[in-house]
C-alpha cells in the first residue's frame, strides 16, 4: 500500500469526510429551499381556498337562480289544467273544449310570468300535436321554432329531438330571439311529463339569458381576475364569461380531477378548479391566472437564493481548513501499519477500512480454526458413539481416554437406548422457505439432538448421534431401580415428543430398549430400540414403542396366527356387493380390531393379514361383473396406498375408502335398476290409461274419476303418475282427444253434434276445450274448414 503521500482517491478518508461536510454544509440551503417550496405550497393552498370560496359563492347565487326555474317547471308540470289536457279522457266526449282549454293556458302561463319576472322566456311544448304555448298565445312547432330559437347553429331537427326526448331532466345551453330580434345565449331547463307511445306527452322549457346571470355574479371577485364556466352533466359549457371559450379549454380534463394547472396555446398558465352542486347537479370551472399570486413569492424566492450563496461560499472555506487538519493524524497511523504490512497495494485505498481489515482479518481467522475443531470434534465424538451403539468401540484409542476427550463421563454401568423417527416435519420446513432441504434436515437433526440430550441430562448421562438416518440417544441410567430406569426412560420419551411438537412442529416415533450393564449391554440396547421400531407398521405413527411390552406377546401371536375365517370373509362380501356401506365398515374393523389392536402383535401376522383384506377387496370387486371391471382399468394406483402403508391404521383408512367407494357404485347400480323397473311399469300404465280413454272418449260420464276407478288408483294419484310420465294433465289428455275426433266429425256435422258424439253434454264446455286445445273456437275451425272446402273446389 501507498501510504506515505497525501492522495485524494475515490475510496479514502479524505472523499469520505468531504462529502460528510459538504452534506452538513447542504444541510441549512436544503432547509431553506424547503422552506421556500412550502411557503410557496401554503401560499398556493391559501390562494386556492380563497378561489373555492369564490367559487362557492357563485354555486351559491347561480343554485339560486336555477333553483327558481325548477320550482316554475314545477308548478307547471301541476297546473290543473295542464294535468287535464295531457291526461284525461275529456276530449272525448267535448273534443271542441280542447283549444279553449289551451288558451286558458297560456293565460295562466302569463300569471307565472309576472311571478317570475326574472325568468327570459318560458313556454309549454306538446308532442301529440306540436304546439307550443307561450304566455298569452299558442303556437305551432315549426312557427315557434322560427320566432324564438331558428339559428344555424341550433337547427330545427335538433330542437324537435331535445324536446321529444324521453325521461328528459336537466340544464341545456341554448339560442333564443328576443322582442327585439336579437340573439341571445342562454340556458334552458328543460322538463319531459310521462311517456306516450311515441315519446314524451309534452315537455316543459324555462330560459334565463346568459347575461342576466353574469349580471347577478359581476360583483364576485373571482368573476373579474379569470374565466368563470358553468357545465351542466354532459360538460356543456351553459355559461362563460369567457368569449374565447371552446375546445381549446381544460374540460373534459376535469373529468377525472378537481383541480388542474392549464398552460394555453397562448403560454399563459392557469389554475383550474371545479366544484359540484348537489341542488342543480351541475360543475362550476373557475380559471384564475398563475402569475396572480406568483408574483408574491418572487421576493422570498430572491432572499432564500441570495442566503443559499452566502452558506455555499463561507461553508466551503472552512470544510478545507478543516479537511486538512484532521487528515494528518489518520495519515501517521496508517503510515505506521503500512511498514508492518508484507504484502503492498497500488489500488486506491481507505485508511480506516484498511486498518479494520487487518484487525478482522486476524479475528476471523481464530474463529475460523476454532469452528474447525468444533466441527470435527463433533465429528468424532458422533462416530464414536455409534461404535458403542453397535458394538465395536475401536482399540486405536482406550475408551476411557476417548470418554474424556469428547467430553462424556459414564456415572454408573446400566445403560438404555432411545431410536427416534422423523414422522411429519413439513410445518417446520415452511418456516425456511430460502433454505434448501439438506440444511433444514442438519438444523432438524440438530434441535431433536439438543432436547434430547437435555431432557436426559436432567436425572442422568445421555448423548445423542445419528445412525442409519434415525437419531439414537444413549442414556447412562444413574438410578438403582430397574423399574425406575425404565420409567425414567419413558419420561424423556413422552416429553421430547410433546415439546418437539408443541415447539416446533416436530412429530416423532420413539423406541424404547430395556436396560443393560456394561459397554457390551450398549449394542443388546441398541438392538432392541431396532426391533421395537419395528412395530410401528401395527402400533402407528407417533406413537411410543417399548420393547419391554412388545417382547412378551411375540412368541403367542406367531403360535396363534391371526382370525379370518372363510365365512366371515363371505359375509364382507356380501355387505359390499349390496352396497351396506356401515355393515361392511363395522365388519372390517371387528376383523382389525381382533387381530392386530393389542399390543405386541407380530409384524409378520399384521403384514399377512392385510395382504390378506387387500385380496378380498379385489375379489369382490371381480365379481361385481361388467361394471365393475372399471375399478380396475383405472390400474394400481387406487391400490397402492393398500400395499404401501407405512402402519395398519394407514392401511386401514384406506381399506375402508375402497369399501365406501365399491359399496356406493353397487348401492348406485341397484337404485338404478330398481328405478328401471318401476318406469317400465309407470309406461305400460300409461298406455293402458291412453288406450282406455280412446275407447271411451264418447262416454259422456268419461273423466278422473272414472278412470281411477277403472285402474283401481286414486284419481288424483293417477293424475299425478300420468303427468309425470307425459308432460300433460290427464283431463287435457281427454279433452285432446275428444277434441281431434270432433275436428273430423265437423266435417259433415254441425259443432253440436260433433260436441254430443264426442261426449260433450255442455256445448260451451266443447267450445272451452276446443279453444284451449286448438287456439281458435270450433265455429270458426268449421268457417276455415268449409272455406277451404269452397275454395278447393
Amino acid at each position: 500500500m501507498q501510504g506515505l503521500r497525501f492522495s485524494f482517491n475515490k475510496r479514502s478518508i479524505v472523499l469520505t469526510w468531504f462529502l460528510s461536510y459538504a452534506v452538513i454544509l447542504l444541510l441549512p440551503v436544503i432547509i431553506g429551499i424547503l422552506v421556500y417550496f412550502e411557503s410557496s405550497r401554503t401560499l398556493k393552498e391559501e390562494i386556492d381556498s380563497a378561489n373555492e370560496s369564490l367559487l362557492k359563492q357563485v354555486r351559491e347565487v347561480m343554485d339560486n337562480q336555477f333553483q327558481t326555474m325548477e320550482r316554475l317547471n314545477l308548478e307547471m308540470t301541476w297546473n290543473l289544467k295542464v294535468q287535464e289536457v295531457l291526461f284525461s279522457n275529456k276530449y272525448e266526449v267535448f273534443p271542441k273544449d280542447y283549444e279553449y282549454d289551451l288558451y286558458q293556458i297560456s293565460q295562466e302561463l302569463k300569471v307565472y310570468k309576472t311571478s317570475y319576472s326574472f325568468i327570459d322566456l318560458f313556454y309549454l311544448y306538446l308532442n301529440g300535436d306540436d304546439k307550443v304555448i307561450l304566455p298569452g298565445t299558442v303556437r305551432g312547432g315549426a312557427f315557434a321554432y322560427a320566432t324564438l330559437h331558428k339559428t344555424e347553429g341550433f337547427p330545427f331537427s335538433a330542437w324537435s329531438s331535445l324536446l321529444k326526448r324521453t325521461n328528459n331532466r336537466g340544464f341545456v345551453p341554448m339560442y333564443r330571439i328576443t322582442d327585439d330580434g336579437k340573439l341571445e345565449k342562454t340556458v334552458a331547463y328543460v322538463s319531459s311529463y310521462p311517456m306516450e307511445k311515441d315519446g314524451p306527452s309534452a315537455s316543459n322549457v324555462i330560459m334565463i339569458d346568459q347575461a342576466r346571470i353574469l349580471g347577478a355574479i359581476r360583483n364576485v371577485e373571482l368573476f373579474n381576475k379569470g374565466h368563470v364556466f358553468i357545465l351542466n352533466q354532459e360538460n356543456q359549457v351553459l355559461v362563460s364569461n369567457s368569449d374565447t371559450a371552446g375546445d381549446s379549454w381544460p374540460i373534459d380534463a376535469l373529468a377525472d380531477s378537481s383541480k388542474l394547472l392549464y398552460k394555453s396555446p397562448e403560454g399563459e398558465e392557469f389554475e383550474v378548479m371545479k366544484i359540484g352542486s348537489a341542488r342543480s347537479g351541475l360543475q362550476y370551472v373557475s380559471m384564475v391566472p398563475r402569475s396572480l399570486y406568483w408574483s408574491k413569492a418572487e421576493h422570498v424566492r430572491r432572499l432564500t437564493f441570495m442566503s443559499m450563496a452566502v452558506s455555499l461560499l463561507g461553508g466551503g472555506l472552512l470544510m478545507t481548513v478543516f479537511l486538512r487538519m484532521n487528515y494528518h493524524p489518520v495519515r501517521r497511523l496508517v503510515q505506521a501499519f503500512s511498514r508492518q504490512s508484507a504484502s503492498q497495494s497500488t489500488q486506491p485505498y481507505n485508511e480506516f477500512r484498511f486498518l479494520q481489515e487487518a484487525v478482522d482479518r486476524t479475528l476471523l481467522e481464530v474463529d475460523q480454526i476454532r469452528m474447525r475443531m468444533e466441527q470435527q470434534r463433533h465429528v468424532l465424538r458422533s462416530n464414536f458413539i455409534t461404535r458403542l451403539l453397535r458394538g465395536r468401540p475401536g482399540s486405536e484409542i482406550p475408551v476411557a481416554e476417548a470418554l474424556t476427550t469428547f467430553g462424556m463421563k459414564f456415572e454408573s454401568g446400566d445403560f438404555g437406548v432411545l431410536l427416534l423417527v422423523v414422522e411429519e416435519s413439513a410445518a417446520f420446513f415452511e418456516r425456511f422457505p430460502d433454505s434448501d432441504e439438506g440444511n433444514r434436515w442438519k438444523l432438524l437433526h440438530f434441535i431433536v439432538m439438543n432436547v434430547m440430550e437435555e431432557l436426559a441430562n436432567q436425572n442422568n448421562a445421555g448423548y445423542a448421534a445419528e445412525v442409519d438416518e434415525m437419531l439414537a440417544c444413549l442414556v447412562n441410567l444413574t438410578m438403582e431401580d430397574r423399574s425406575k430406569q425404565q420409567e425414567e426412560l419413558l419420561r424423556i420419551a413422552r416429553e421430547a415428543q410433546a415439546f418437539l411438537a408443541a415447539q416446533y412442529h416436530i412429530h416423532l416415533t420413539v423406541s424404547i430398549s430395556g436396560i443393560h450393564s456394561g459397554l457390551a449391554g450398549i449394542a443388546r440396547a441398541f438392538g432392541e430400540a431396532v426391533d421395537a421400531m419395528e412395530y410401528k407398521l401395527v402400533m402407528g405413527r407417533k406413537e411410543i414403542l417399548s420393547y419391554g411390552e412388545i417382547r412378551p406377546n411375540r412368541t403367542r401371536e406367531t403360535e396363534n396366527g391371526y382370525y379370518y375365517p372363510l365365512q366371515v370373509e363371505r359375509q364382507l362380501m356380501g355387505h359390499v356387493k349390496l352396497g351396506e356401506t356401515e355393515k361392511a365398515e363395522a365388519l372390517l374393523h371387528d376383523i382389525i380390531e381382533r387381530n392386530v389392536k393389542r399390543p405386541g402383535v407380530s409384524v409378520l401376522l399384521a403384514r399377512l393379514l392385510m395382504m390378506d383384506l387387500v385380496s378380498t377387496m379385489l375379489k369382490t370387486i371381480g365379481e361385481t361383473g361388467e361394471q365393475g371391471e372399471s375399478f380396475l382399468q383405472r390400474g394400481p394406483k387406487p391400490l397402492e396406498p393398500l400395499l404401501t402403508g407405512g402402519t395398519v391404521g394407514e392401511m386401514h383408512e384406506g381399506l375402508t375408502l375402497l369399501l365406501r367407494e365399491v359399496c356406493e357404485f353397487t348401492g348406485e347400480r341397484r337404485r338404478q335398476a330398481l328405478q328401471q323397473s318401476r318406469q317400465k311399469g309407470l309406461s305400460e300404465l300409461i298406455e293402458e290409461v291412453k288406450a282406455f280413454i280412446e275407447g271411451h272418449y264418447r262416454d259422456p260420464n268419461l273423466n278422473v274419476t272414472m278412470i281411477g276407478q277403472q285402474f283401481d288408483r286414486k284419481p288424483t294419484y293417477l293424475s299425478k303418475l300420468f303427468k309425470d310420465g307425459t308432460g300433460e294433465g290427464l283431463l287435457d289428455y281427454i279433452n285432446k282427444v275428444r277434441v281431434e275426433q270432433a275436428k273430423v266429425l265437423m266435417k259433415t256435422k254441425s259443432v253440436g253434434e260433433a260436441a254430443s258424439c264426442v261426449g260433450f253434454n255442455d256445448t260451451n264446455a266443447f267450445i272451452r276445450a276446443f279453444k284451449k286445445t286448438e287456439g281458435l273456437t270450433p265455429g270458426k275451425y268449421k268457417e276455415a274448414l268449409e272455406s277451404y272446402h269452397h275454395t278447393k273446389e
